[in-house]
């Protein structure tokens, strides 16, 4: 069966970080489910401006035996400048305050392999930084820290709101140049594309608008000159038409309006319905749209597949941290006034003990006990009221005797284990 890979859609998680509030109503599993019915092999979701929900998304995905590809489609800002003020001695000194300019190009990002998911989710924590600028109205990378990517990141150009189709109708009108700035930004964007052509793919995509057509023209002409290869896009939306439908009502309920892309086709498409898309559409020769669609499989191939290691992970804030419990265990004995306990009721106490320290132990979770002890103890050291005790861990005898609780599960008849 002849297929593609999808990467470039939106469900309504993207509705976190778009602008409006208002972007899909299709649940990210349905869109998987649909996958699964299409035959599909791989699977991307570029959320506008964040990986949110990722790890469960990779395993919905690999579920229904697919690869899982972590994808961005991040908000690209030209740069985040600091206002400065003159003084009468013509010196500049910031004023504390930052000039920011609502560009937010659109740009794909895709994680080749794990140390590109690290790099990714690093980029995309800090483009929702308020206070240096990078979140304005929407969580934004700059060109600069795009520019510093390494080989572990995948990009494809995006959409109709692409810096290379927005800068090219910002340096071009009518009678030719018309912005010299913006015709040195896009030539220097084009310039770092091409170098980095190992990584990159220019994005054409089937709408039938004419601002595409042209788009995906350029792109084919570019594709020539920078030898970059062309990969087919889809900005889906939507499952189907019926959600499309709710989706147009949603966008009007939160006054949501992207212009003539609301006209757009952006519902999910199997193989044969791209093909007739990007046939109808009638901008490029089919030789080259369908090279296109092959290479969403190539980028696909050069995907690396990881496993994630989910066990617990705590601070080792000591060389011998069990020996060091046991003797954090004594000590609270004696605190506590167990040692002094008649003999039966101290066995009680004693047993209940080396049961809790043999599941601790089981659980390699030694180590988190003796980072609550060291946080509970700071607190008594710098006169912060410690709480009476929550939740499960009045159930812990030794949590007791430790002094993270100043709950006695044996008196109060709490169980440890259930």
């Amino acid at each position: 069966m002849e297929n593609y890979t999808i990467y470039h859609i939106h469900s309504d998680i993207s509705n976190l970080t778009a602008g409006t509030g208002a972007d899909s109503i299709t649940k990210f599993t349905d869109y998987l489910d649909k996958a699964v019915e299409l035959g599909m092999n791989n699977f991307a979701f570029s959320e506008h401006g964040s990986v949110i929900n990722w790890m469960k998304k990779k395993d919905e995905v690999e579920k229904r035996g697919m690869k899982y590809i972590h994808a961005n489609e991040i908000y690209l800002t030209k740069n985040i400048n600091k206002e400065y003020k003159e003084d009468e001695n013509g010196i500049l000194t910031p004023t504390g305050k930052l000039s920011l300019e609502r560009d937010n190009y659109h740009y794909m990002l895709l994680a080749k392999n794990y140390d590109g998911v690290l790099e990714l989710n690093e980029l995309t924590t800090n483009s929702f930084n308020r206070k240096d600028g990078h979140f304005y109205y929407n969580p934004r990378v700059t060109i600069d820290e795009l520019k510093n990517t390494s080989d572990n990141i995948l990009m494809t150009s995006a959409c109709l709101a692409s810096p290379i189709w927005r800068l090219y109708n910002k340096a071009y009108g009518e009678f030719g140049v018309k912005d010299a700035k913006a015709k040195q930004e896009m030539e220097e964007l084009l310039q770092w594309m091409g170098d980095n052509r190992h990584r990159m793919f220019l994005e054409i995509q089937y709408h039938s608008h004419p601002e595409q057509i042209q788009f995906n023209q350029m792109l084919l002409r570019l594709s020539r000159e920078l030898n970059i290869p062309l990969i087919a896009g889809t900005d889906t939306h939507a499952l189907n038409a019926e959600h499309a439908k709710a989706r147009q009502l949603f966008l009007k309920s939160k006054g949501a309006n992207y212009g003539d892309e609301d006209a757009f086709d952006l519902t999910m498409k199997s193989y044969s319905e791209l093909v007739e898309m990007f046939e109808k559409q009638g901008a490029l020769p089919r030789n080259i749209y369908l090279e296109a669609i092959h290479n969403t499989n190539v980028m696909a191939d050069m995907v690396e597949e990881f496993k994630l290691d989910k066990s617990p992970k705590y601070p080792k804030l000591y060389d011998k941290p069990l020996e060091l419990f046991k003797n954090k265990i004594n000590e609270g004995v004696i605190k506590r006034g167990i040692n002094k306990f008649p003999k039966e009721k101290k066995e009680q106490y004693l047993e209940r003990i080396r049961e809790e320290f043999d599941t601790y132990v089981k659980l390699d979770t030694v180590d988190y006990m003796l980072l609550q002890k060291n946080i509970i103890d700071w607190c008594h050291e710098n006169g912060i009221y410690q709480g009476y005790g929550r939740g499960s861990v009045n159930g812990s005898l030794i949590a007791y005797v430790l002094g993270i609780t100043e709950m006695d599960s044996i008196k109060h008849k709490l169980n440890f284990c259930r």
